[in-house]
């Protein structure tokens, strides 16, 4: 080999290294449960999060989200929904061949996915952005943050945690000066049960301090040891007297028959002076955890209590 061919190669070798060097990384540690190290500013990436993907619209980083779950898909996050998107499929039993097809440089998911992390991994870095129901403010913030780290718009995600800081603070003024007591409830087909350990009871209860209607307790179990429901009806309504029902409607999220109007005896609730408030269903079921869910919930709690 002469000499102009070393050069050539060496200069190419070079440059193939300089290249490298420019794909960065960092490394995540979400909850302080496992660190994962991931690229630095990807603009390829797959969103099983509802949450994580309304933080990314509000950091301006929509643009890198190539695939997401579409069939159900929040109301306020119908801009995903467009040839740019590949959709994912359902949220518990992802599309693998759709999600390799997005050729993504990131998967973020939550816990409904959480059992196909695995077999996510082989196609690339994952993170789990699920929420924490016991430190459920904390957790949201560290997603933000740890979303802007990864895209480099720390600024903004200070100015939003900011912003969202100062609502909550507003929403606990709102309901402390409140005497309204409530509880939380999902429907379930036809079925309405007491999710008082829920995190949407732990954003209600223990973020916004809404007064709890039912003191926070272990869940009786049945025989067997299986947490056992309370489920919510008129005589329920008639003992406890609740100010309010904050219900979640599951069924009505994914696509099912929503709760009826009629399900409560408007009788029992005027009696016992409960009101009974329908919160956005794909909202709190599907979504919640991320920069914009969390201030429309925030709305959706309070405004009750003004």
């Amino acid at each position: 080999m002469n000499t102009k061919k070393k050069l050539l190669l060496s200069s190419l070798a070079a440059l193939m290294l300089g290249l490298t060097g420019c794909q960065s990384s960092i490394t995540v540690n979400p909850d302080n449960k496992q660190s994962v190290v991931v690229p630095k500013s990807p603009n390829k990436v797959v969103v099983m999060n509802y949450g994580a993907l309304d933080t990314l619209d509000a950091l301006g980083k929509g643009s890198i989200v190539t695939a997401t779950p579409l069939s159900v898909l929040p109301t306020y996050l119908q801009q995903y929904k467009n040839a740019n998107v590949i959709d994912t499929g359902n949220m518990k039993e992802p599309n693998i061949d759709a999600i390799k097809q997005a050729k993504p440089q990131l998967i973020i998911i939550d816990g409904r996915q959480a059992r196909h992390t695995e077999e996510f991994t082989k196609i690339a870095p994952v993170i789990n952005l699920s929420v924490d129901a016991k430190n459920y403010l904390e957790s949201t913030k560290n997603h933000i943050n740890i979303l802007a780290s990864i895209t480099g718009t720390e600024k903004t995600a200070n100015n939003l945690i900011q912003s969202l800081d100062a609502k909550v603070s507003n929403a606990q003024l709102v309901a402390q000066a409140s005497n309204k007591k409530a509880i939380v409830a999902i429907h379930n087909d036809g079925k309405m049960i007491l999710i008082n350990a829920s995190s949407s009871a732990a954003l209600i209860h223990d973020v916004l301090k809404v007064k709890r209607a039912v003191p926070l307790a272990p869940q009786p179990t049945n025989a067997i040891g299986k947490p056992k429901p309370t489920f919510i009806d008129n005589n329920y309504i008639s003992k406890v007297k609740p100010d309010i029902i904050y219900v979640v409607d599951r069924s009505k999220a994914i696509g099912q028959s929503a709760m009826k109007n009629d399900f409560f005896n408007t009788k029992v609730l005027a009696k016992s002076k409960t009101e009974v408030i329908y919160l956005t269903p794909d909202l709190w079921y599907l979504s919640g955890g991320g920069a914009e869910s969390l201030d429309r919930q925030i709305d959706e709690v309070i405004n009750v209590l003004k």
